[in-house]
């Protein structure tokens, strides 16, 4: 009897497992309020979806909404959803053309000339990103690698070839020692014309290095192909990207500021008429640019590479220690670099006392929401978002991915120990831009020095040992507000002498300096 009434009681207690779990399933669909079709016919019936045409700007608006098919698989464990997603990742490689070298692309409208068509690097990047994403959940799922395997690792291999394999045979991926980064393509199409390149290295932005968001973006692919294969390659491209962007962060009163584009090489600058090829400073009027900037860099410190803990926090800081007024009921954000707007809301003229001001622009900055993972303030600012809408499907993603964990510093992605590359930092309020192109000078030629400052002042250019000490001066002078650039060859300033070996430049302004290496 006892036998029967424990098997009656482990019976009933199984049934009641199964409708706590139906009852939960039905919830969470009801949550969504649509079904994995609906949403497919959503994306793939807007408006610029019927272009003939694709191109940058098509892929970033195909880009928008491309989440949410493994979010809400995650919601409601319902594989539809990822059915869904493979029928439109799908969708969106079959609008792919094959270019003259015999690589496929999204090919359309030269953002910045639009006499011109080509396939844009950060197209590429921004879908496989997310197509890859699917990869790594399926592969990472032993039900699910038996269902879709096949087809997971099929999009590895097109992202393998037509993004990586295309664009580093197009000559665009460019390397400086541990430091890396992709250049602009000059060649294009006439619209409509995909059969045959046209060479047009005067038009805009031809052979300019990309802003960091867009190189970061591919790191981001990398990061997804080799946690899926393993293949040193393409850790080897990210951390030479992360490493290059790191190794730009402007550091004082303990945060970082960086700039949403600087110069990667020469080709980037115009040393006659001392200046830049493209404009260098933190976006003015889109903060969801280094946000997502700052997401891309979690992401970095989750998978272990480049960035560790004390840069996160700096990172924190400078959201919240910088950027936000400290009301916790109605939160304001100004620019990451202190600039805020002219018109004064809490806690503002403070910030200007301190970082300066600028033109009242719009949307100057915001929370970084990537930082969920790290710091409860960030999560508090974050939840006002959702006082009157726990029920959303976007704050049930919340609590599941974030919400599950007390903020903490582990990594999502890296169960070892993890060492990352250093950077050598030091205190500079002025000098928001200090860099030497190359860093390793050419032998027989010339690298290029150059540095920015908010202020005017006294600069002086020094080579320093990697310990510290003074060997030379390069250049003192009174200079203006802003940019400043010379060239030179690895000698004593008397043209006699010709080091050799590791050293840093030193840029020293107003009372603080940035050093950046130097081999010769």
């Amino acid at each position: 009897m006892k036998v029967e009434k424990k098997i009656l009681f482990l019976f009933g207690y199984t049934i009641f497992l199964i409708a706590s779990l139906s009852f939960f399933t039905c919830k969470q669909k009801q949550l969504l309020d649509i079904t994995p079709t609906q949403y497919f016919e959503n994306m793939v019936n807007k408006p610029f979806q019927k272009l003939h045409y694709t191109g940058e700007g098509y892929c970033w608006q195909a880009r928008v909404g491309m989440d949410r098919f493994i979010e809400y698989y995650e919601l409601t464990g319902d594989t539809e959803w990822l059915d869904a997603g493979i029928k439109y990742y799908d969708h969106l490689l079959n609008k792919r053309e094959t270019d003259p070298d015999g690589y496929k692309g999204w090919i359309g409208p030269y953002g910045y000339d639009k006499n011109y068509w080509q396939d844009a690097l950060v197209g590429d990047a921004i879908l496989f990103t997310s197509i890859l994403d699917f990869s790594v959940l399926v592969m990472e799922d032993e039900k699910l690698k038996a269902q879709y395997q096949d087809k997971a690792l099929s999009y590895v291999a097109t992202a393998k070839r037509d993004l990586i394999e295309k664009w580093d045979h197009r000559g665009c991926w460019y390397v400086d020692g541990p430091y890396g980064g992709y250049l602009g393509f000059g060649r294009y199409f006439k619209p409509g014309e995909s059969k045959e390149w046209v060479d047009a290295p005067t038009v805009e932005r031809s052979g300019l290095s990309h802003p960091f968001n867009k190189q970061m973006d591919v790191a981001e692919v990398c990061l997804r192909i080799h946690r899926i294969t393993g293949e040193k390659k393409y850790w080897d491209i990210a951390e030479k990207i992360y490493y290059t962007v790191k190794s730009r962060f402007q550091y004082f009163d303990d945060h970082y500021c960086w700039n949403y584009w600087e110069p990667l090489y020469p080709g980037d600058v115009d040393f006659e008429k001392n200046q830049t090829l493209h404009w260098v400073g933190v976006h003015m009027w889109r903060s969801g640019y280094q946000a997502g900037e700052v997401g891309k860099i979690v992401e970095a410190y989750h998978y272990g590479i480049v960035f560790d803990k004390q840069d996160i926090q700096r990172i924190i800081h400078t959201n919240l220690d910088v950027m936000w007024n400290k009301d916790r009921e109605n939160p304001v954000f100004i620019n990451s670099n202190g600039l805020g707007a002219e018109h004064d809301t809490t806690g503002r003229t403070q910030w200007r006392k301190v970082y300066g001001h600028s033109n009242d622009f719009i949307n100057q900055g915001q929370l970084w929401t990537s930082l969920l993972d790290f710091d409860q303030t960030i999560r508090d600012l974050y939840e006002l978002r959702f006082k009157d809408d726990k029920d959303s499907p976007q704050y049930q993603t919340y609590k599941n991915r974030v919400l599950a964990n007390p903020p903490g510093f582990d990594r999502k992605h890296s169960e070892n120990e993890v060492t990352v590359p250093k950077v050598h930092f030091t205190e500079s309020k002025d000098l928001y831009l200090a860099a030497v192109l190359p860093h390793k000078v050419p032998t027989d030629g010339q690298s290029i020095l150059i540095c920015n400052s908010w202020n005017s002042g006294e600069l002086m250019i020094d080579l320093v040992t990697t310990a510290g000490e003074k060997v030379a001066n390069l250049f003192k002078g009174d200079i203006r507000q802003g940019l400043f650039m010379m060239k030179w060859d690895g000698k004593d300033p008397d043209g006699k002498k010709q080091y050799s070996g590791d050293y840093y430049i030193r840029y020293t302004i107003n009372g603080g300096y940035r050093e950046t290496p130097v081999v010769i």
